[in-house]
C-alpha cells in the first residue's frame, strides 16, 4: 500500500479561514414595525441616515465629526414567527446564516415568541436568542420549560434600553463567532485524528501483512525441514535397500546366465528380477522427489494419459466404486510428466476411494480453461497466474471434509485415517508433483456430500524449448571386449554386495580384493599398489572418508588406476564431479551382473596391461590422511 500524503489542513486553517468569523447578520422578529426602526436606529444607524446627518451637521456648522466607535450590525426583519423561519431557511442556503436573533414574544396572530425561536434552532441550533418579553404572557420559568436552560438564550426585557441592546448584540454576535471557531478548531483536530488513525489503521494492516507473510514463511521452513528429514531417511533406507537389491540383481543374472536352469525356473527367475528391477525404480522415484528432483515435464496429450490410467484405476478402486471418465472436445497438449502426472491421478482416486467406504462414484474429467488477467487468477488461488491451463478434476460423492481440514490436507504427515491406514503424504506429494510441472491445485468439500480437486496444469504454445540436457546412455560393449584377468579392489560396506561383487568377478577369472572402508582399502591399496588394476568403490563408506578422498588419494600415488563409482542413494555429491559416466565409471544400485562387466569392460580395456609394472615409490610416508570433502 502506497503511503497517503500528509494532509496540509490543521485547526487553525480550518478557523482562520473561516468567512464567518466575523459576523454581524441580526434577525429582528416583531410584529410592531416601529420596534423595526427604533432597532434600526440603535444597530444600523448607517442604514437610517444618522452618518449622513453628522457629515451635513459637520459641513454647516463646521462641527467635527464624532470619532465614537459605532456598530453598524446588518439587520433584517420579520413581522411574524413565519417569516422569520423562512429568512433563517434562505440564509443558510446562501451560506450567510443569521447569528442573532431578538425575538418579540407576542406576535399575533401566528406562531408567538416561544414557538418561533423553537423553529429557528430546528433550522440553526447554533443561533443565538434574545428574547424581548415584559413577561405578561410568559413568566421566566414558564420560557426555561418550554425552551429549555441554554447558555445560547438571553431576555431582554421591556421597554429596553439602547445601550443594553448594543450590548447584548455586540456580546452574541462575537459569542457566536467564538464559537464557530471553536467547532471549526474541533472539526480540523478530529479531521487530523482520522488521518492519523487511518495512517496507524494502514501501519497495521501492513505490519499484519508482514507478520502473516512471515508466519508463512516460518510453515514453509518447517516443512522443507520436514521434507529434508524425510529425504535423509529415504536416503539411508534407499542405501541399504539397493544393497540387497544388488546381491538379488546379481544373484539372479549369475543364475540366469548359467544354461543349466530349467525351463520354468528360470522363467521364474526372470520374474523375480523383472520384479526387483521394479523396485529398484520405485526406490529411485522416491529419492528423486525426498531429493525434489523430478523428470522434466515434457509436451502431453492430456486425455490420452488419464486413459493410460483406467485399467490400473479401475482394479485399484474395486468392484464398489463406479469410475466416469471424460474429457471436453479438442483440449490442447499440456507440460507435464507422464510419470507424475499417473502418480496424482492415481493418489486422488485411492483418496477418493478411501472417503467412500460404503462404494460411490468417481468422476475424472478434463477441460480447457483461460485465465484473463491476474485479478481473476487471485480469485481462483494464492498461486494461480494468467495464462491458458487445462483442468482436470478429480471428483467423489464421499464423505466431505469440514473447513479445519480442508486447511491442512496439502501438510506433510497430516491424514484423517486410522492408525496404520495412511502416511500423511498422498497429497502434499500431489502439490509438489503439480507445483513442479508449473500448475496448482484448489479442493473444495461439502460434509456429505463429497470433495472435488482442480489440478491446473499449463497447455503448450506451437513450440517447445529443445531438452538438450545430456541422456546417460546405456550399452554393454564392455562384455566383448577380451578384458585378460586382472587383480581388483572392492570397498564396499556391505558384505553381501563385496561377496556378490567379488563372485561374478572371479567367475571372469579375475583376482579381488576386499575392503569394508576407505581407511581399510588405503591399507590394502598401500600393500599392492603395484598389482591393483582397477578399484570399484561405493561412494558413501563409513567413518571420515567417502569414496571419492579415497579415489583421491589413489589417483595422486597412480593417475592410471581406473575407477569404478558405485551409490545405492545417489547423493548430490555425485553432481558436483561432473565427470561421472552412467554404465562407465558409475553404477547406481542396484545393478546387476550385465551392468557390473560392462563397466569392468570399459576401465579394463583403456588398461595397456594388466600386467604392469610397479608404481615408481613416494618418498611421503604410505598412510595418508584422506580428507573428507567438504
Amino acid at each position: 500500500m502506497k503511503p497517503q500524503p500528509q494532509s496540509t489542513i490543521s485547526a487553525v486553517d480550518f478557523a482562520e479561514k473561516d468567512p464567518l468569523r466575523v459576523n454581524q447578520r441580526i434577525l429582528i422578529v416583531d410584529d410592531n414595525s416601529a420596534i423595526h426602526e427604533d432597532f434600526r436606529k440603535i444597530l444600523s444607524p448607517a442604514d437610517y441616515g444618522e452618518a449622513d446627518l453628522d457629515l451635513a451637521e459637520s459641513a454647516v456648522f463646521g462641527h467635527e465629526i464624532k470619532g465614537d466607535t459605532v456598530f453598524d450590525f446588518q439587520l433584517a426583519f420579520a413581522a411574524q414567527g413565519e417569516g422569520a423561519v423562512k429568512l433563517a431557511e434562505m440564509a443558510l442556503q446562501q451560506g450567510r446564516p443569521f447569528a442573532l436573533a431578538l425575538v418579540d414574544v407576542r406576535m399575533p396572530p401566528g406562531m408567538d415568541g416561544v414557538e418561533t425561536i423553537k423553529a429557528l434552532w430546528k433550522i440553526q441550533p447554533d443561533m443565538q436568542i434574545a428574547i424581548c418579553t415584559a413577561y405578561a404572557d410568559y413568566s421566566w420559568d414558564d420560557i426555561a420549560r418550554h425552551l429549555g436552560v441554554t447558555h445560547r438564550l438571553m431576555i431582554l426585557k421591556k421597554p429596553f434600553d439602547p445601550i443594553e441592546v448594543i450590548q447584548i448584540a455586540n456580546a452574541l454576535t462575537t459569542k457566536w463567532a467564538y464559537e464557530r471557531e471553536s467547532a471549526l478548531r474541533q472539526l480540523g483536530l478530529q479531521t487530523r485524528l482520522w488521518e492519523h488513525t487511518r495512517r496507524i489503521e494502514d501501519a497495521c494492516s501492513r505490519l499484519n501483512k508482514e507478520h502473516q507473510e512471515r508466519l508463512r514463511l516460518v510453515e514453509d521452513m518447517r516443512r522443507m525441514q520436514k521434507m529434508d528429514s524425510l529425504g535423509a531417511l529415504a536416503a539411508g533406507i534407499a542405501h541399504d535397500f539397493n544393497n540387497v537389491l544388488t546381491v538379488i540383481q546379481s544373484q539372479l543374472s549369475m543364475s540366469l546366465m548359467s544354461a543349466e536352469q530349467p525351463q520354468g525356473i528360470a522363467e521364474s527367475m526372470e520374474e523375480v528380477l523383472l520384479a526387483a528391477r521394479h523396485a529398484a525404480d520405485l526406490t529411485d522415484r522416491l529419492l528423486k522427489f525426498s531429493r525434489r528432483e523430478f523428470m522434466p515435464p515434457v509436451p502431453l496429450q492430456l486425455d490420452q494419459a488419464i486413459e493410460n490410467e483406467t485399467a490400473l484405476l479401475k482394479r485399484s478402486l474395486g468392484p464398489q466404486i463406479t469410475l466416469e471418465i471424460s474429457h471436453a472436445p479438442d483440449l490442447p497438449d499440456v507440460v507435464a510428466d507422464p510419470g507424475s502426472l499417473g502418480q496424482i491421478i492415481i493418489n486422488l482416486a485411492l483418496n477418493a476411494r478411501d472417503a467412500m467406504p460404503q462404494g460411490g462414484r468417481v468422476a475424472i474429467s478434463s477441460r480447457f480453461m483461460r485465465v484473463e488477467n491476474p485479478e481473476d487468477a487471485k480469485s481462483l488461488h494464492a498461486e494461480a497466474r494468467a495464462g491458458e491451463f487445462a483442468v482436470i478434476s478429480v471428483s467423489d460423492t464421499g464423505t466431505g471434509m469440514p473447513p479445519e481440514v480442508l486447511d491442512r490436507i496439502f501438510d506433510p504427515f497430516f491424514t484423517t485415517k486410522g492408525a496404520g491406514r495412511g502416511s500423511g503424504m498422498g497429497l502434499f506429494v500431489v502439490r509438489g508433483l503439480v507445483r513442479h510441472m508449473g500448475g496448482w491445485v484448489t479442493v473444495s468439500s461439502v460434509p456429505g456430500v463429497g470433495t472435488d480437486f482442480q489440478i491446473y496444469l499449463p497447455v503448450i504454445g506451437s513450440e517447445l524449448p529443445a531438452d538438450d540436457s545430456e541422456k546417460p546412455g546405456r550399452d554393454f560393449d564392455g562384455l566383448s571386449m577380451g578384458v585378460p584377468p586382472c587383480t581388483i579392489l572392492i570397498v564396499d560396506d556391505d558384505s553381501s554386495v563385496r561377496h556378490v561383487v567379488s563372485s561374478v568377478l572371479r567367475a571372469q577369472g579375475h583376482s579381488v580384493l576386499t575392503a569394508k572402508d576407505a581407511d581399510e582399502a588405503w591399507k590394502c591399496w598401500a600393500s599392492h599398489r603395484q598389482g591393483i588394476h582397477l578399484v570399484i568403490a561405493d561412494i558413501n563408506l563409513p567413518g571420515k572418508s567417502n569414496g571419492f578422498d579415497l579415489g583421491r588419494a589413489v589417483l595422486a600415488e597412480d593417475s592410471s588406476v581406473p575407477f569404478i563409482f558405485t551409490s545405492g542413494s545417489c547423493p548430490d555429491i555425485v553432481g558436483q564431479t561432473g565427470k561421472l559416466q552412467l554404465g562407465i565409471n558409475y553404477l547406481p544400485k542396484p545393478f546387476d551382473v550385465l551392468d557390473l562387466l560392462n563397466a569392468v569392460g570399459h576401465a579394463l580395456a583403456d588398461t595397456p596391461s594388466c600386467d604392469k609394472p610397479p608404481a615408481p615409490a613416494k618418498t611421503q610416508t604410505a598412510k595418508i590422511e584422506l580428507a573428507r570433502i567438504s
